[in-house]
């Protein structure tokens, strides 16, 4: 592999394919690295710990996100609650997908990787607020601009709460959505 995004895709997909195969426990740096074609030293130099890796795939996962909310919003700029809601509607089905979130959900993930979307949250959640917020005044660049903080702050939060613990009741994605951005968007 000859750049170092490259390489980080492949070891993101190595760790992706592992976790639908075992747990997080079963999952070893040796694995990933063996399995994205890098050496186990090059993981280390790179994310320095098991840990760092499941922190930087966190943040990975958590841009592509945001990158398909930023993409609804701005193919339905102008209709605010159908760009949200379909936002929401991508997001809470591409999470319910991650073999690491699922890991999170079912209790089946180290108190490290429930560190990294509770107590550890702080820095993740602002890199997600910050995304969105610029999201939302490309797609609406004549909202009350003072309102889109909040916004963004918001959302990055339910988000949060959508990936460590799913909806106790049986709604569908789309019907969550829906009845989220009824109340959040903007007007």
């Amino acid at each position: 592999m000859s750049t170092a995004a490259e390489r980080r895709t492949a070891v993101f997909a190595a760790l992706r394919a592992l976790l639908l195969e075992r747990p997080w426990g079963d999952v070893t740096l040796e694995a990933v690295a063996r399995d994205a074609g890098v050496s186990r030293q090059t993981l280390y130099n790179a994310f320095g710990s098991r840990y760092g890796l499941a922190q930087a795939y966190t943040v990975h996962l958590a841009d592509a996100l945001c990158a398909l909310i930023a993409e609804t919003l701005a193919a339905h700029a102008d209709d605010p609650r159908t760009g949200l809601e379909e936002g929401l509607r991508l997001f809470l089905e591409t999470a319910a997908e991650d073999p690491l979130i699922d890991r999170v959900r079912a209790g089946d993930a180290h108190h490290d990787l429930v560190r990294i979307v509770t107590t550890d949250a702080g820095p993740l959640l602002v890199r997600v607020a910050e995304r969105l917020e610029a999201a939302a005044r490309a797609a609406w660049p004549h909202r009350e601009p003072a309102s889109l903080p909040q916004l963004a702050r918001t959302l990055a939060r339910l988000a949060l709460s959508y990936v460590t613990m799913p909806p106790e009741y049986d709604d569908s994605p789309a019907a969550i959505a829906a009845g989220l951005s009824e109340v959040l968007a903007p007007g």
